[in-house]
Formats: C-alpha cells, structure tokens, sequence
C-alpha cells in the first residue's frame, strides 16, 4: 500500500481522505467557529449531500434543525428567519453542495442573505461546503456573514466501467468526503474542543475506515450479496433516524443498477413493494432491536425473501438475518456504515462487466449526474 493510502481494495477511499486532509485550514477555521458560536444550526443539501450532512451532524450536542422539520417556524427560510432570531442569539444555516448550484440550498442561500442584508441582522451566518468556490453558494464567502470550505471531490473521469473503482460512481467521493468532514467537525463541537482536533479525527478515522472497508468487501458476507445483486430481485433498503439516511444514500446508487437490469431498489416505506420470494431488504441498525426494524426482518422472511443487515454489535437483528458487524459507537456507527456500503453498486457493476453485459452510456453519464444528488 502506497504511504498515506488507508484501503487496499477501493482505491477510491483513499481519493475521500486526501481531500478532507487538503482542506485549506484558514477557511475551516472561520466555518467551525460560526457553528461552535451558535445555538442554532439549520441544515440544508439536496439528495445524498442532504443525506450525509443530516448523518454526520446526527446527535450533535446543539439544537439542529431542517425545513422539513414539522416545527419548523415558517414555509421557507424567509419565513422562518425572523422568528429564528427571537428564539436563538446565534444561527448558522449549514449547507452542503458539491456543484455549489443546488436547488433548494440556493434559493435558501439566497433569501437568507436578503434578509441578513435588508434587516441587518447580525445573528446569522451562512456556512457553505462546497467543490465549486466560485459557484453561486460558494460565493457566500465574500459576505461579511459568509463562509466556505472548498471540498474536492467532483470531477469528470473516463466514461469506463472499469474506471467505477477509481472514481467512484456519483459524485461518491464528494458525499464521503463531505460526510467525514462533517462527522468529525460535530465530534470536535461535542467534545468542546478546536478547529485542529477535526483533523486530528480525520487521520484516526482514515485508519479505521479503510481497515473496516477493506474487511467487508473481502468478506463472505459481501459475496454473497454481490451474487443476490446480479439476480433478478428487487432491494429494499431500510433503517430508522440516520439509519434511513445511510439506506437513502445507498438506494440511490443502486437503482441505477439495478434498473439498468429491469429491477428496482426502493427506500423503505409505504411506496416500497410488498415482500415476495428471492427480494432483498438490507436494514441498517446499530442497537439490532428495534421493534419495527425486526418486524421487517421476521415480516420478510416469511415470504421466503433474503434479510441481510449491518449492525453494531451482537443482536436480535444480526441473529435473525445474515449479518455484518460494525463494532463502534452510535455516534460513528452510521458514517462507517456509509463507507461500507458505498462500493456495492461498483462491485455490482463490475461483476456485470465481467459476464459481458453491457450497462447504458446514461448509467455512465450519472458520474456528471444532476446538481440535486
């Protein structure tokens, strides 16, 4: 293994932890200080930057809000602003987007800056992560109340199946880079400590990461999926709190595999089909007890369909499906089982590739997918 390189296997892994380490330090500086000074910190992304920005600021040791919360005091930003700033002395609206031109985070941007302008208010700041510095997000930076972190991570690569295990498949190394950031940057806020700890972080979980990845995608377990994959079955992903998150995350990139064969991957919930014989749901939980979780499991099984799951230690869940065990803390169970899960769809694709089936340009093209994943 090449010096600095943490896995072996996926070699996009080590592309995730070159850029967080790269991460010019005087702008994360100035970004850490706007969340460790405020007592409000609204989220917003699009798709799987959504998802791993919710993931990593998961159990964060402050109040944490998004729009869709169903107390969220207002229908838009602009809205809400004015009564934010009556309950709350310092709020940071903290967006991820690696295009930087993202829907819904722009116009949040934007309206929120409007009203910081028009109103002078000094209780807000706008705390962008970002690939594009000079996109419209990115630019927040030039405001006296703006900040950005320039995360590598979205690049054009060559339109090869063989290139998915450089480069990952989606912008994967922009989500993981961004998804480490962020996990680390809330365990410094949660342990009181400052901006230099995050890195510090950042190199010990590097470590741990590629270990646990390399293990699982060598594993039985691992194959085993692979061979259920390349069937004609649909997948079902599902978990609870992050552990939908991380599920989303991985749905996503796999119905485009999947599709590609004329199945389906769905999100658990009430538009994922009814079980049937030979479908896969793969459930994400780090207790392994949870009631609805389980009763997914024993649901499914009875239809004669396949239960895998990743946990976090021994459980009913991991007893009752075939299983993977992360061993780790809640509070770093869900980004490392993001990282484990994100090379299926390449593996998939590569086993495909190897029998001679031919996936679509457009399947290709998704590496320069749409500003909202």
């Amino acid at each position: 293994m090449a010096v600095n390189e943490v896995s072996t296997e996926v070699g996009y892994i080590n592309r995730v932890i070159r850029n967080v380490r790269n991460v010019k330090k005087s702008e994360y500086k100035a970004f850490f200080e706007d969340l460790n000074a405020a007592d409000c910190i609204i989220l917003a992304g699009e798709g799987r930057s959504q998802s791993a920005l919710y993931i990593g600021m998961g159990q964060l040791n402050k109040e944490v809000r998004t729009m869709v919360d169903i107390d969220f005091p207002g229908r838009d930003i602009l809205e809400a602003a004015p009564v934010l700033e009556k309950r709350y002395e310092r709020i940071a609206l903290v967006v991820n987007s690696g295009s930087g031109e993202t829907t819904t985070p722009k116009i949040m941007v934007k309206q929120l800056a409007e009203y910081i302008e028009r109103e002078k208010s000094d209780k807000f700041t706008i705390d962008a992560i970002v690939s594009n510095p000079n996109s419209s997000i990115g630019r927040i930076a030039e405001k006296d109340y703006g900040t950005r972190v320039e995360l590598k991570g979205r690049e054009r690569v060559a339109n090869a199946a063989n290139a998915l295990l450089k480069h990952g498949i989606m912008n994967d190394v922009y989500e993981l880079s961004s998804l480490l950031l962020v996990q680390k940057t809330k365990e410094a806020l949660n342990e009181q400590q400052e901006y230099t700890a995050v890195f510090k972080k950042v190199d010990e979980e590097a470590a741990v990461i590629g270990t646990m990845v390399d293990r699982f995608v060598c594993s039985d377990f691992y194959q085993r999926i692979i061979d259920r994959l390349e069937t004609r079955c649909r997948v079902t992903m599902g978990g609870l709190g992050p552990g939908r998150n991380v599920a989303k995350m991985t749905a996503i990139r796999l119905q485009h595999v999947k599709r590609a064969l004329g199945d389906e991957a769905y999100l658990s919930g009430p538009f994922a089909p009814r079980p049937r014989a030979c479908d896969i749901l793969f459930l994400i939980s780090w207790s392994g007890e949870t009631e609805s979780i389980l009763d997914w499991c024993r649901e499914q099984k009875r239809f004669g369909a396949y239960v895998c799951s990743i946990v976090g230690n021994e459980s009913s869940l991991s007893r009752e499906s075939e299983s993977f065990i992360i061993r780790s803390q809640p509070v770093t169970f869900y980004e490392r089982a993001t990282f484990a899960l994100s090379p299926l769809p390449l593996h998939l694709v590569e086993r495909l590739n190897q029998r001679g089936f031919r996936l679509p340009e457009y399947i290709m093209a998704w590496w320069e997918h749409s500003v909202t994943q």
